[in-house]
Order: structure tokens, then sequence, then C-alpha cells
């Protein structure tokens, strides 16, 4: 859907004060904590495309797990941390359950792993550790353990075995084909 002139000044209008606030709060961010403003903003489109990766599921119902929370999660845990990592993981992963309507019993489950995750992801920043390799190794112990977890706790095999089959491939490609070109934006300090 293009907007026209008319209707984009009139969303400018609607909205601008709320981008001029959060710019001057990213600001203050910045200064205060010491991380570069491209970082603060790299990590927000993360977390709102993490945020929004699943919103899919408000239209169609497969057992398919396309999400960027994992990605996000580690490659700000890998480059700045594990406080970074909680932030991004944690956040992106309640506003997606919300995007969604999944506010249910299996959201402090989901809260708990991608914590899970970023803390080990942290523990090898600073290190040589190839992200792909990282990446991949951290989606592969994710995707088993809550597929037997799902799987114990009574979960359709036919839905939960495609469901995070398809995540860690996708994962798989993302930390093999996105995620080095992500790292390096990332990393400026």
């Amino acid at each position: 859907m293009r907007l026209s002139r008319k209707e984009t000044i009139k969303l400018f209008r609607k909205h601008y004060l709320k981008v001029v606030i959060g710019f001057v709060l990213m600001i203050i961010i910045s200064l205060v904590s010491g991380v570069s403003m491209q970082t603060l903003l790299v990590s927000a489109v993360l977390i709102l495309l993490a945020s929004f990766s699943t919103f899919y599921f408000n239209y169609a119902n497969v057992p398919v797990n396309f999400e960027l929370v994992k990605m996000a999660t580690i490659l700000m845990a890998y480059s700045h941390g594990i406080a970074a990592g909680l932030i991004v993981g944690i956040i992106s992963t309640v506003a997606g359950k919300i995007l969604i309507g999944r506010i249910d019993e299996k959201l402090p489950i989901s809260v708990v792993a991608i914590s899970l995750v970023a803390i080990v992801a942290g523990l090898f920043h600073g290190s040589e550790t190839s992200i792909a390799v990282l990446g991949i190794a951290l989606v592969g112990i994710y995707n088993v353990a809550l597929f037997s977890l799902s799987v114990a706790m009574g979960g359709d095999l036919g839905w939960n075995l495609p469901y995070e089959g398809t995540n860690f491939a996708i994962n798989f490609i993302l930390f093999t084909r996105i995620a080095p070109y992500l790292l390096p934006v990332l990393q400026v300090q």
C-alpha cells in the first residue's frame, strides 16, 4: 500500500513527537552508557524486526517457525555482552508474543530459554569464536531442548518436529549468510 503525499504528511504529524522523543532518549542512553548511536540504532531495528518476525502467526497457523529473536539476541550478546543480549532477547520475545496474542503459560519458558541463550552467547563476548558456529550451536541446543520439553509436556510430534526443524534450518541460513555481515556493524564503538 503506497501512501499519498498528503497521507504521509498526516502520518508524520501524528507521530513526529514520538520519533523525536525516541531519538533524544537514544542520544541520552548513548552518552550515559558509552554505546555508540550506530549500535543503539541497529539494536532498536533488531528488536523491531525480531518482535514482528512472528507476526505471520496472526494470519497462518502453520508448523513453520521463522523468527529473528535468536539471531538478534546472540548477535547482541556476542558483540556487547550478556546484559545487551538479555535486553534484546527478553524485549523481542515478550513484544513478539504480545503482537501475536500468545501471552500464555509458554511465555515464561520462552523468556527463560532466550535468557539462557543470551547468557551463553555473552560468555563468548570478545572471543574469536565464529558467530556462525556459535549461533548454529546455540540454536541447535535451544531447538532440541524446546522440542524435548514440548513433547514431554504432551505436545504434538507432528507439529513440533517441523516447527523446531524449520526454525533450525532458517537460523542456520541466517547465521551463515546474514549474521557475519551484521556483526561488524554492531561491533563499532
